[in-house]
């Protein structure tokens, strides 16, 4: 994964920590640019390092993922993320937006804001998303139009897994977020300026890299044992004996 504007190589470093403890229980390097494809796969492993049968994981926006989303709450596992719907920018950002009209599941169609139905027209399988189109009859009489579409129909798209995306927001409250930013910022500021002390890793190919952050994790948890249990309890777990 290039970093913009240089060549020089970089790696996406995941880290799930311990809201208890703030100690690192899974960690992953990868080269995907962005994070919304590492809420399940994280959330998966730190399930299974802690042997938990349900967690509560809690990430930044940046993991919003209406698929993943469903496969945590299918595992057990109920994710808090925050979702950043993208806005309408048509008509200098004035038209009404998605959450003006509302969704009928019981019909599988939306209501707009002039009380008419839009219905289900086509299902995009590569965006995972369904597609709906306001009857161009019903628009063009419209009085709201204006405020609508600049199109003859107003047309609207919902994620096969929108419900669960909306759940996983609904759940992202302040406090939540709170927690994240209390919980995982700490240990990457440890981790980068206290064990590595630069930024930077020094290995080559996501093997070498993955090799470094884990011996860095693993120097990480040892120092945050002993601040939790102190020197000579750490001591006496390390030699039961």
């Amino acid at each position: 994964m290039p970093v913009a504007r240089t060549n020089a190589p970089a790696y996406n470093v995941q880290t799930a920590v311990d809201a208890e403890h703030a100690l690192i229980v899974a960690h992953a390097v990868t080269l995907e640019a962005g994070d919304n494809v590492q809420l399940q796969p994280m959330a998966e492993a730190a399930k299974k390092a802690l042997g938990a049968e349900r967690l509560q994981v809690v990430a930044d926006a940046g993991y919003a993922n209406g698929e993943h989303a469903a496969r945590c709450e299918a595992a057990g596992i109920l994710p808090h993320v925050p979702v950043k719907r993208a806005v309408n920018n048509q008509g200098n950002g004035t038209l009404f937006g998605r959450e003006h009209f509302r969704y009928q599941p019981e019909t599988d169609t939306y209501l707009c804001p002039a009380n008419k139905i839009i219905r289900r027209k086509q299902l995009q399988r590569k965006n995972k998303a369904v597609v709906y189109r306001a009857d161009a009859a019903d628009c063009g009489g419209c009085a709201m139009k204006t405020r609508c579409t600049q199109s003859s129909a107003r047309i609207l798209t919902r994620l096969l897994d929108e419900d669960a995306l909306n759940r996983m927001h609904q759940r992202a409250t302040p406090e939540a977020m709170r927690l994240r930013r209390s919980t995982v910022e700490l240990p990457f500021a440890v981790l980068k300026y206290h064990i590595f002390g630069n930024p930077r890793l020094l290995l080559r190919g996501t093997g070498g890299a993955q090799t470094e952050i884990s011996l860095a994790i693993m120097a990480y948890n040892l120092k945050r044992m002993i601040k939790v249990l102190g020197a000579v309890k750490f001591t006496r777990q390390l030699n039961p004996a």
